[in-house]
This record gives C-alpha cells, sequence and structure tokens, in this order.
C-alpha cells in the first residue's frame, strides 16, 4: 500500500467515514491491449481516420524474436498488444483504459 493510500484510510478512520479502495493490477497490460478494440476505441473518441490509420500502421508492423541460451529465434508478427518504449503507447492505453472505465459506470 503506498503512504498516500495510508494516509487516506487513516484520515478516514479518523473522521470515522467510509472508504472504498480499487487496485487494478496492471502487470502485462501494454502486452494485452486488443487492437481491434483499440480501434473502435480511437474513433469512439473521435480520433482522425488519418491517425488511426497511421498508428494502425505502426502496431501492425510489430515483430518480435525470442533469445534462448544464445539461440535467436525467426522473427514472428506480433499481433497483440501496444509497442512498448514508444511515446505514443501511454495515449493509446490511457484511450483503452478511459473506454474501460465509461463502461464499467456505464453499467452500474
Amino acid at each position: 500500500m503506498t503512504f498516500a493510500t495510508r494516509q487516506l484510510q487513516e484520515k478516514c478512520q479518523e473522521m470515522q467515514t467510509h472508504l472504498n479502495t480499487t487496485f487494478v493490477d496492471l502487470t502485462k497490460a501494454f502486452d494485452t491491449v486488443n487492437r481491434d478494440g483499440l480501434w473502435k476505441v480511437m474513433q469512439k473518441f473521435g480520433s482522425h481516420e488519418r491517425f488511426t490509420h497511421m498508428v494502425r500502421q505502426l502496431l501492425n508492423r510489430m515483430t518480435a524474436r525470442v533469445t534462448d541460451n544464445g539461440t535467436v529465434s525467426e522473427a514472428f508478427a506480433v499481433t497483440n498488444g501496444v509497442k512498448q518504449g514508444c511515446i505514443l503507447t501511454l495515449t493509446l492505453f490511457i484511450l483503452i483504459f478511459a473506454a474501460m472505465l465509461m463502461d464499467a459506470y456505464h453499467n452500474e
């Protein structure tokens, strides 16, 4: 638990106020982004079609190789997730996460 969360919890106990918290494990989150869903979310948030096409080209050309005991595999296509280390990745992930939260709150 982070320091800020602990402080908030203690303050709520002092004030006898309920505190509801949710923790989301985002481990491997960038690897699990569904690209078809990403295109739909970009459209939903009003992304220009040309920009969406450029992002699609960037992500659809991703390849990877696996190294095992010094042996490197042939390149293979990466078909899901977003490019880690790319400056655009965080924004794309935030769009997906925002859409998920909006759907969750809408379905209450």
